[in-house]
């Protein structure tokens, strides 16, 4: 039973740590998590349990899932059973090894169309025949086969919003957050949580103070997470990140980022951090801003978080990878055990899901 209670996300009546990485590829053109292409995929979900996270938010594309192509890009003889495997296939056995090693799935809608391109602004495409009838029809599929599944505790509804999209303003054609409610209750029969960004580029909340997440079911509501991303200067620079002295750096930091969605916590809504991280080489001006990020989500009390990536071909960020797929990036991994040192751990015995209490 997943749910929420001050803030706090819940499973079974106790609080969910979340310590989670994200891994993509089934968004882009191989329709499969990338890295399969030289490696086995158990290696890749045993670096991801044996590193101590507990769950992965997996991209996808809307295109994967109304066309359902075969993948592509796999080594074959590393990975039996896979090449000539369907998108959706390939997702449901993604899904039941992550399941074996007690990680949970949060699916994310990351693009209408696969690609190496931007997913379009609003959360529909009616110019690639994706509008919001459509692009609701494909979620309910992708609900109605996983809402059984055990490890499937979530669904991103959409990723980073931005440009066009507003947030309380009473326009059906460019507000996310009615958006996000009439999809929420279109999709009522998943069992989950429903994870929803914000605008501008998934980090800005300040008007859900005013019109937080309604969607005129408490038990629907109670459901509801708040999900923010948040990169550094290597992502994106800015003036804020070339404040010299330490203690003016943080106060700054902490104005600006609590004013976007810090205050979410303060006012007791749960958040689980979507999606931060960098390429946070010692002595750069990004890791001094990844070492302050986590000393500052930690005194919010909102650690639970999702690093981005694991994979090292993420152009801006680097992932925990290097670019062989199998060496650690040991002062990432730092950062992220830092933010997250015990997270809840679930293990399937004799039928039945063993959950560790997370501190």
């Amino acid at each position: 039973e997943w749910t929420t209670d001050d803030g706090r996300i819940m499973v079974n009546g106790q609080p969910l740590v979340l310590k989670g990485v994200n891994y993509f590829g089934f968004e882009t053109e191989t329709y499969a998590p990338h890295g399969i292409w030289d490696h086995n995929l158990n290696d890749m979900l045993d670096f991801i349990k044996d590193n101590n996270f507990n769950a992965i938010r997996v991209p996808f594309s809307m295109e994967m899932v109304r066309d359902n192509p075969v993948i592509m890009n796999v080594h074959c003889h590393n990975n039996p059973n896979l090449c000539g495997t369907s998108a959706l296939r390939m997702l449901d056995i993604f899904i039941d090894r992550a399941a074996e090693r007690g990680l949970l799935i949060v699916l994310d809608n990351h693009r209408t169309q696969s690609g190496g391109y931007i997913s379009p602004p609003l959360w529909y495409n009616n110019s690639a025949g994706y509008p919001e009838d459509e692009v609701i029809r494909l979620w309910k599929q992708l609900v109605m086969k996983y809402k059984n599944q055990w490890n499937v505790f979530a669904i991103d509804l959409k990723n980073e919003p931005r440009d066009a999209a507003t947030w309380g303003r009473s326009n059906r054609n460019t507000d996310w957050n009615q958006a996000a409610e009439r999809m929420i209750n279109a999709l009522h029969e998943f069992p989950g949580f429903f994870f929803v960004g914000g605008i501008e580029w998934g980090g800005r909340f300040e008007n859900a103070a005013q019109y937080p997440i309604e969607t005129g079911r408490a038990h629907l509501n109670e459901r509801v997470v708040y999900s923010p991303h948040c990169y550094g200067p290597d992502v994106y620079d800015r003036s804020e990140f070339h404040v010299e002295n330490t203690h003016e750096y943080a106060k700054n930091l902490d104005r600006i980022y609590t004013a976007k969605y810090g205050f979410l916590a303060e006012k007791g809504y749960p958040v689980v951090i979507g999606e931060w991280g960098g390429k946070a080489k010692p002595g750069t001006r990004d890791a001094k801003w990844n070492n302050w990020f986590v000393d500052w989500i930690r005194d919010k009390c909102m650690t639970n978080n999702f690093y981005w990536a694991l994979n090292p071909n993420s152009g801006h960020t680097g992932g925990l990878l290097e670019d062989d797929w199998k060496t650690p990036i040991q002062h990432k991994l730092d950062l992220v055990n830092r933010a997250q040192p015990n997270p809840t751990k679930f293990k399937k015995h004799n039928e039945k899901i063993c959950i560790t209490k997370g501190t």
